[in-house]
């Protein structure tokens, strides 16, 4: 192989991997999840999470279960900054909870997870 074939194939590999980095980066992470995971403490008022980028609130939500899956208030907030989503939550029992989330990002992509917390 000669050099003029190495720099084009070089050229063409990197052209290709700055083409596709944008899509890697093209999804709303968490970044701030309140309470956190594994928190333990008393129940708290509200679970919010913040992502790394706007999120498209009518197509992302929040949901609490409990260990046996019974469902705690799915009435996501409208959010004031269009990176964060709220679920207000009434007091809840000592216990293991599970945080669901999904969330649509502005630009169609999307993600979704979940996380644990006790209530003692």
């Amino acid at each position: 192989m000669n050099l003029k074939h190495k720099i084009f194939l070089t050229a063409t590999l990197a052209t290709g991997m700055l083409i596709a980095a944008p899509a890697v980066f093209a999804h709303a992470h968490p970044k701030v999840m309140i309470p956190t995971a594994d928190y333990v403490g008393p129940s708290p008022e509200k679970v919010t999470i913040t992502f790394s980028e706007s999120i498209e609130p009518k197509f992302s939500s929040i949901s609490v279960t409990d260990e046996k899956g019974k469902q705690f208030n799915t009435a996501t907030s409208t959010p004031v900054d269009p990176t964060t989503l709220t679920l207000p939550l009434p007091t809840l029992p000592a216990g293991v909870y599970v945080v669901h989330w999904v969330n649509v990002a502005t630009d169609g992509h999307r993600l979704a997870g979940e996380y644990k917390f006790t209530v003692k």
